[in-house]
C-alpha cells in the first residue's frame, strides 16, 4: 500500500511535536551561568623571602562571581616566570610556564582559609613574578590573582662585629651591606626602582640624585619588599640617579652605605 505525500508529511511534522515535547519535559537541569559557579580572583597574593626562596601567601576565595557562597574550591592554577635581572624588560610580555596546581579543599563555615605555596629554592640575580587563579570545577576558573614580583639575592651573612659601650650593655654599631643590582626603570608614568637585598634587614633607603645635585631621600621601604615606585620623577631628558642603602634591627638602626648609582635620562 502506498501511502500519499500528504499523510507522510502529517506524520513526520507529529513526530517532530512529539519528540520536541519530550525534550522540554523536565528531564534535562537549566544551564547554569558561568558567573554562579566561577571563584572570584585572589586580590591579596603576597610574599615572604626566605633563606633558600620564597612563601607565597593568600586567602581562598569564599564567593562566586555572582556573590554566591562556595563551600569547596577544586584546585589552584599557580603561574610562575623568572628573568634574568639583566634580561629584565618592563614593555615585554611575562614568560609563565605551564602552571602548577595547587590542591584545594573545603572552606570553613566560617571565616576564612589561608593558602600557601613555597618556591625553593631560587637562583640569585633573577626576577620572579607569581599569580593564580582559583578553581571550583573543570570549566570554573576564575580571572587572575594580583601580580607580585621581586628580586631574589642570596642573604648575606649576619653581622659579627660589635662594639662595647659598658659592661651591661653590648651595642651593635655594625651597618650592614648596601644593596646590590639597583635597577631603575621608567614606565608611562612613574619610576620603578628595585634591587637585591640581604637578610636580616629592617628595610632600605632610596635616595634619588639629578645632575649635579646631591642625593636626596624619597622614602623607606619596610622588608621583605625590594620595590620602590617614584611617582613624580623629573621629565624624561633630565640627568637621574637613584641609589638604595639597608638598615637593620638595632636599636638605633645601623645604615649602610649607598649602593652604586642606577641612571636614566
Amino acid at each position: 500500500m502506498k501511502i500519499a505525500p500528504t499523510v507522510f508529511r502529517g506524520l513526520a511534522a507529529a513526530l517532530l511535536l512529539l519528540t520536541s515535547g519530550l525534550t522540554g519535559c523536565g528531564y534535562k537541569t537549566l544551564p547554569v551561568a558561568p558567573s554562579a559557579m566561577i571563584p572570584r580572583p585572589v586580590t591579596d597574593l603576597s610574599y615572604e623571602l626566605t633563606s633558600n626562596g620564597a612563601v607565597l601567601h593568600w586567602t581562598w576565595p569564599n564567593r562566586t562571581a555572582s556573590g554566591e557562597k562556595i563551600t569547596e574550591l577544586d584546585s589552584f592554577q599557580l603561574y610562575r616566570a623568572e628573568v634574568p635581572v639583566e634580561d629584565y624588560c618592563e614593555t615585554c610580555p611575562i614568560p609563565f610556564t605551564t602552571p602548577v596546581t595547587v590542591a584545594g579543599g573545603s572552606l570553613p563555615d566560617k571565616g576564612s582559609r589561608q593558602g600557601s605555596w613555597e618556591d625553593a629554592p631560587m637562583q640569585a640575580g633573577r626576577k620572579y613574578f607569581f599569580k593564580l587563579r582559583s578553581k571550583s570545577g573543570w570549566l570554573s576558573e576564575s580571572d587572575d590573582s594580583n601580580l607580585i614580583s621581586f628580586v631574589w639575592e642570596k642573604p648575606t651573612a649576619a653581622p659579627k662585629k660589635v662594639a662595647a659601650v659598658s659592661p651591661a650593655a653590648v651595642l651593635d654599631r655594625t651597618p650592614p651591606e648596601p644593596p646590590s643590582n639597583v635597577t631603575a626603570a621608567r614606565t608611562a608614568s612613574s619610576v620603578k626602582i628595585f634591587w637585591d637585598a640581604g637578610k636580616d634587614l629592617a628595610g632600605h633607603k632610596v635616595y634619588r640624585r639629578i645632575g649635579d645635585g646631591k642625593p636626596e631621600l624619597l622614602g623607606e621601604i619596610k622588608q621583605p619588599y625590594n620595590l620602590y615606585e617614584d611617582k613624580n620623577p623629573p621629565p624624561k631628558g633630565s640627568k637621574v640617579f637613584y641609589s638604595v642603602s639597608s638598615f637593620d634591627q638595632s636599636s638605633p638602626p645601623n645604615e649602610s652605605k649607598p649602593s652604586a648609582e642606577a641612571s636614566l635620562r
